[in-house]
């Protein structure tokens, strides 16, 4: 028996000091910092496990305080309508996140769903009012003080059960005082070590407007921005989550101000997200983590096992690339009419799980995907980076294809470019990369009408091609040939190079 709690005590002091997941304890409460292109927590290294966790406002008449996201439990089943009793129901899925072996959350929505309705009004964020009616909060001075407490409240559960936190906030280009909103909980936690990082921006690919933005302009946006940080927030990390290798034609990732890049890669064609984890290893020279990735999986139309295995070979790509951090999408399953969003959690909605006899028990059950979390290791010999034998085509189409080559000013090849072909209306996309000599081919299953090209830390060309124009070889492939495309190079300032 004294051994056995000797081996204890000496296997929870060896997983505090490495600040592996998984331990189950509550780690260090320095900040985060960055170092030498990775992150360190008190002078040891720190790869963030992180799960992606949706947190609602929710308020009646006399105050409003954190809960989970509505969709997390049945519509029928509104278990939690005062303070108390939803902060234990956070504090039971916080500490089963901790022991399902991740040591950050992503928290999303209860800083970032903001609304703004007027010149005249005050900022909205969306809520849950009463027992979970959809509703808006006005942001006013008068709540003020209780948001920011119910925001308090949220992170002080973090704090208690050992996460730490990467806060979705939405800053806009065209609304400062989305801005100023990020700026009032820089304030107030700018000395909170549990705060990890602020995401400054969601997927601007899909967000910002308007679409392609000149990246000189990004560039200096994000400076701005991260000059207020560094201001309001000194010890807090920043970063900005990108929808993947398409943002290269406007919000390049080599371009922008931040800490470390987060990347929201889906599998939207076979092998995609191995393939673009590739991509960022090669040409993304900023440090960079996966901040969104899933497949979903029911157990029906999708095993379980797909998804486990697809968690494990994503985290050991990400690791052979030199990502310094991953994040699944999302905790729980929810129903959002497609199947696609609905099954990505590391739980389902059947069942229940009880986390501690203290706190309430969760409706649900783990997947087996939490096993990708639980059996991470930091230290394991890393893989190679590979590049998937549909690197260069993830759909195998050969019905249509453009053509050319990347080249700059010199004439000499863009490796890694991206080349992105749309249909006439704009509506069906694909996209392709450049290989070392700088050739290219988009294949795709109609004739392309539209094409744009980029590189990072290069400008965007962008055309149209004449469907009667295509040449069908002797393959049967219909072929546009696009010559050489000349990229500039951008002139940056020193943070831009």
């Amino acid at each position: 028996m004294a051994a056995g709690k000797y081996w204890i005590l000496l296997s929870t002091a060896l997983c505090a000091w490495l600040y592996l997941p998984g331990c189950g304890q509550p780690g260090p409460s320095s900040f985060i910092r960055m170092a030498d292109g990775h992150m360190e927590l008190d002078g040891k290294p720190f790869f963030p496990i992180a799960l992606n966790y949706i947190a609602d406002l929710q308020w009646n008449d006399t105050a409003c305080w954190a809960a989970p996201c509505r969709n997390y439990e049945r519509a029928d089943l509104f278990r939690f309508s005062t303070r108390d009793s939803t902060l234990k129901l956070i504090e039971a899925e916080f500490r089963l996140i901790r022991q399902l072996g991740f040591n950050t959350v992503r928290i999303v929505g209860i800083a970032s769903d903001l609304v703004e309705l007027g010149p005249d009004e005050p900022v909205y964020l969306q809520a849950r009012y009463g027992s979970g009616v959809d509703s808006l909060f006005a942001l006013s001075r008068e709540h003020e003080d209780r948001y920011l407490q119910a925001m308090d409240e949220l992170l002080q559960v973090a704090e208690r059960t050992g996460l730490k936190v990467i806060l979705l906030v939405r800053l806009r280009v065209d609304q400062p005082r989305f801005v100023e909103q990020c700026l009032l909980l820089a304030d107030r936690f700018r000395d909170r070590p549990v705060i990890m990082a602020y995401d400054l921006f969601n997927e601007p690919l899909y967000f910002d407007r308007p679409h392609h933005r000149p990246k000189d302009e990004v560039h200096r946006i994000v400076k701005h921005w991260r000059g207020l940080m560094r201001k309001h927030a000194p010890d807090q990390l920043t970063t900005i989550g990108l929808a993947g290798l398409p943002e290269v034609f406007s919000w390049d990732p080599n371009i922008l101000d931040v800490d470390f890049i987060s990347f929201h890669p889906y599998e939207y064609e076979p092998e995609q997200v191995r393939n673009e984890i590739h991509w960022y290893g090669e040409y993304v020279k900023k440090p960079w983590m996966i901040g969104e990735t899933a497949i979903p999986a029911d157990n029906d139309s999708v095993p379980y096992s797909t998804q486990l295995a697809f968690a494990r070979k994503t985290v050991a790509q990400t690791l052979a690339c030199g990502g310094i951090g991953y994040s699944w999408w999302q905790f729980k399953d929810v129903a959002w009419q497609r199947f696609h969003p609905s099954y990505m959690g590391v739980m389902d909605r059947k069942g229940w799980t009880e986390v501690d006899p203290a706190l309430p028990p969760l409706e649900g059950t783990v997947k087996p995907v939490a096993k990708a979390f639980q059996e991470f290791d930091l230290t394991a010999r890393k893989g190679h980076c590979e590049a998937l034998p549909n690197y260069y085509n993830y759909s195998s189409f050969h019905t249509a294809k453009i053509y050319g080559r990347l080249v700059d000013r010199d004439r000499k090849p863009v490796p890694g470019g991206a080349v992105y072909g749309w249909n006439e209306d704009w509506s069906v996309p694909w996209y392709t990369i450049a290989k070392e000599d700088g050739t290219f081919e988009l294949h795709g299953n109609f004739r392309y009408h539209h094409w744009m090209a980029s590189a990072t830390r290069y400008s965007m060309v962008r055309g149209d091609c004449q469907p009667g124009a295509y040449v069908t070889g002797s393959d049967g492939t219909a072929s546009y040939y696009l010559g050489e495309i000349v990229l500039e190079r951008l002139h940056l300032d020193e943070d831009g190079n």
